[in-house]
C-alpha cells in the first residue's frame, strides 16, 4: 500500500496510524509516499515475485502515480480514497470510509476498466490545459500547511488576475481546428454534464472513448457566467461550449512547453500531445 500522508485535510494523523496498522495486519507492506519514492520501480520489482495487489491510499494524484506501472498487467489496483475530492473512487462506487474501502481493496470484485494516455503518461480521470493547472500551481505555492480554503481563494484570484490562455491546434478522426482557449480538457470516458459542478461523474469507465471539452477565448465576465452554468449543471447550455468523443486526439501548440493538469497533478510536457484511450487496460478492485 502506498499511503500519501499529506492527502485529505480531513484525514487525521490518528486515522493514518489506524489505516497503516490495519493494512499491515492484513499483510500489506506500507510505504509513505514522498517525492523521492520510486513507486513504479517498487511495483515493477514485486510483480515478477508474484505480488499482484497494489493499493493507493490518497487522492487522485496518488492513484495516478500507482497506475503507471500497473497498466496492461495482471496486477490489481486497490483504492482507499483519503484525498480531497476522490473523483476516481466515486466513479467506481468505492466507499469513502477508509475501513470499508480497505475491505474492498482486499476482497472486492475485479473490474477491467479503461485508462487514457498522454504521450508516455497514463491517466484515469482527465488531462486539462489552461486555467485549471494554473490554479493548482498557485494553490501549491502556499504549501500544505496553509489553510486549504485560503490557498484555493489565493489561487483563484491569482489565476484570474493573470488570466492565461493558450492557442491549440486540435486534430481528431473527423475534426481539425485551431482554438484559443482558457479551458481545454480531455477525459477518460464521458462526464455526465447534467451533474452539479465538481460532483459531475462518469457513468462508465468501460466505453473505450475519450471526451474532449473546450471553451473559446472569453472575457473574464463571460467566463464567470460560464462557471455559474457549470456549477448549476447547465454547462451544455453555455455559449461556445464544445464537446466531442473520440479515441485519439493530437494537440499542438506554438509554445515549447505546456503545463498540464493530469489527474489533478501539474506536469510540464513538450508538445505535440498525443492523447489516446487505452481500453480495458487496468484491473481495479470494486465493491461486490
Amino acid at each position: 500500500m502506498f499511503l500519501n500522508p499529506s492527502s485529505g485535510a480531513r484525514f487525521t494523523a490518528s486515522e493514518r496510524s489506524q489505516l497503516t496498522a490495519a493494512a499491515r495486519e492484513a499483510g500489506l507492506e506500507v510505504f509513505d509516499v514522498r517525492r523521492d519514492l520510486d513507486i513504479a520501480g517498487l511495483i515493477r520489482e514485486r510483480i515478477p515475485r508474484g505480488q499482484t495487489l497494489f493499493v493507493a491510499a490518497g487522492g487522485d494524484g496518488t492513484i495516478n502515480s500507482v497506475v503507471q506501472a500497473l497498466m496492461n498487467t495482471d496486477a490489481v489496483l486497490g483504492v482507499v480514497p483519503v484525498g480531497t475530492y476522490n473523483h476516481f473512487a466515486r466513479d467506481l462506487g468505492i466507499p469513502l470510509d477508509w475501513r470499508r474501502a480497505l475491505e474492498v481493496a482486499l476482497s472486492g470484485s475485479e473490474s477491467q476498466i479503461d485508462a487514457g494516455r498522454v504521450n508516455e503518461r497514463f491517466f484515469v480521470n482527465n488531462v486539462s490545459i489552461g486555467l485549471y493547472p494554473e490554479m493548482v500551481s498557485h494553490r501549491e505555492e502556499r504549501g500544505r500547511d496553509f489553510p486549504r480554503w485560503r490557498a484555493r481563494l489565493y489561487a483563484a484570484v491569482a489565476t484570474l488576475r493573470k488570466y492565461p490562455h493558450v492557442a491549440l491546434s486540435i486534430e481528431a478522426e473527423y475534426l481539425q481546428e485551431v482554438v484559443r482557449t482558457h479551458v481545454f480538457m480531455v477525459s477518460n470516458n464521458s462526464y455526465d454534464l447534467s451533474g452539479l459542478g465538481i460532483t459531475a461523474s462518469r457513468n462508465t469507465l468501460e466505453a473505450g472513448r475519450l471526451s474532449v471539452y473546450w471553451l473559446p477565448h472569453l472575457p473574464r465576465i463571460a467566463l464567470l457566467r460560464f462557471l455559474g452554468s457549470y456549477l448549476s449543471g447547465r454547462v451544455t447550455q453555455a455559449p461556445g461550449f464544445r464537446v466531442f468523443r473520440t479515441t485519439r486526439v493530437k494537440v499542438q501548440s506554438p509554445r515549447r512547453h505546456l503545463r498540464l493538469g493530469i489527474d489533478g497533478e501539474v506536469v510540464t510536457i513538450e508538445p505535440p500531445l498525443v492523447i489516446t484511450t487505452v481500453p480495458k487496460s487496468l484491473l481495479v478492485r470494486v465493491p461486490r
